[in-house]
């Protein structure tokens, strides 16, 4: 992690409209797996910067320097400055800002910039779950009307990682692995394995949409009784 931050810093000089990069998940956390695992991004622009003009400048300086980790994909999320004082409702609400806001608070490190996780509310489950169960049912529906069947497994894998977190797990795969299995969850738990197992495809899209709607109800039921 830490030659990866070097070499960013070493590369990226200044960009004018940057107001952070934030390296975030389980690079950090400590649970990184190559070839299966995403390298996770946070880009916060100044407002009124051009989204275009600074990620150009960013993405071949963040490939570059991440070639040798194995990512499955550098991902590269970007939000406006103004827009952290809510982003459960300005903006896109991403999950690493709402639902699982404390392990980005824990797991992140400032590779440019200004660190921005003072300037974040703090949300009750019970004000952010349903809006992040309506991304994913939207997801849900982006991913079988465009028959990607890939993107269905990631669909998959999150839902499961969200019922364990919401029943204590941290987001270390290996917590969320020990979570499901103490849940009995068998169908979560194939879906999980093989994402670790290097994200194998191997499940129908009749199956992961099933399983879907069908942990998004039992998530629905258990939301009265979630601490807020």
């Amino acid at each position: 992690m830490m030659a990866l931050i070097a070499c960013i810093r070493q590369k990226l000089g200044r960009v004018p409209g940057l107001y952070s990069l934030i390296l975030y998940g389980s690079l950090v956390r400590g649970d990184y797996l190559p070839g299966t695992s995403d390298l996770d991004f946070f880009v916060v622009l100044e407002d009124g910067a051009k989204p275009e003009e600074v990620l150009s400048k960013l993405r071949p300086v963040l490939e570059e320097c991440s070639k040798g980790l194995k990512a499955v994909e550098v991902d590269v999320a970007w939000e406006w400055l103004s827009n952290l004082r809510d982003p459960l409702n300005l903006g896109y609400p991403y999950k690493f800002l709402t639902v699982y806001q404390d392990d980005f608070r824990e797991n992140h490190v400032v590779v440019a910039g200004e660190d921005v996780v003072g300037l974040l509310p703090e949300y009750g489950v019970d004000e952010i779950l349903p809006k992040r169960l309506e991304v994913i049912l939207k997801n849900l529906e982006r991913d079988l009307s465009s028959g990607n069947l890939k993107m269905l497994h990631v669909l998959a894998g999150e839902t499961a990682r969200l019922m364990a977190f919401l029943h204590g797990s941290s987001l270390k795969k290996e917590d969320v692995l020990r979570k499901l299995e103490e849940l009995g969850d068998g169908e979560a738990l194939k879906i999980y394995r093989s994402y670790l197992a290097g994200r194998k495809t191997e499940f129908s899209e009749k199956f992961l949409r099933e399983f879907v709607l069908k942990e998004l109800g039992k998530i629905k039921g258990l939301t009265p009784r979630l601490p807020s």
